[in-house]
């Protein structure tokens, strides 16, 4: 990883740290994936499999995702959301997927609203660590902004680069990593347009 990258990454864990509470306020008890993109997430997971959850913020995802009867492994790059979660009974386990490593095998993982704020550079090898961690066959269900740039955010609590993806580019990583698309769907959100996408491992993985 580049010194640059490293910055980058670190004004964004900042960021997040100083405004774990915040954030939790402002989105209310909603979760970030369509109730329909979570259905179709648990249709997909092998009976009796448990999902991994990376960057599950307040754990709103998960607990939808629970609710439909799976079993969620939910970890965040920080300490401030695990905090949050444990203070409402529920374990959320700190994990950087750009630095540590996943020992555990899963039946599916989703990842909303966090791939925006890799470096170009590093998706390709966070989207294999992940996806090497699936059984074969395995759901991943994806959140992020489409575009083709890169924009720096600016808030009271840190700044930080978002980078956004034009659909061929990131379904072209999501092949690299030996998944294919299944499902997507496009929404207009904060900031713009945002994309949904459920990919399968495939099974010669």
């Amino acid at each position: 990883m580049s010194e640059k990258a490293r910055s980058n990454n670190r004004r964004t864990v900042a960021a997040y740290e100083r405004s774990a509470r915040e954030y939790v306020d402002t989105v209310a008890g909603r979760p970030s994936a369509s109730a329909d993109a979570l259905r179709r997430l648990a249709a997909a997971v092998a009976p009796g499999a448990r999902v991994l959850e990376i960057g599950s913020g307040p754990g709103w995802d998960a607990d939808a995702l629970e609710a439909l009867g799976i079993a969620v492994h939910r970890t965040d790059v920080t300490d401030g959301f695990c905090t949050l979660q444990a203070a409402r009974g529920k374990r959320c386990d700190r994990l950087d997927l750009l630095s540590d490593p996943i020992t555990a095998r899963y039946g599916g993982a989703m990842m909303l609203c966090v791939l925006q704020h890799f470096e170009r550079a590093e998706l390709g090898g966070a989207l294999r660590m992940l996806v090497d961690a699936l059984d074969p066959g395995s759901p991943l269900l994806l959140m992020y902004p489409e575009g083709d740039g890169e924009d720096q955010e600016h808030g009271a609590d840190g700044d930080y680069v978002v980078v956004r993806w034009t659909p061929a580019a990131l379904d072209a990583h999501l092949a690299q990593a030996g998944c294919s698309v299944a499902w997507d769907d496009t929404i207009d959100g904060r900031g713009g347009r945002w994309r949904t996408v459920l990919a399968r491992k495939l099974a010669a993985q």
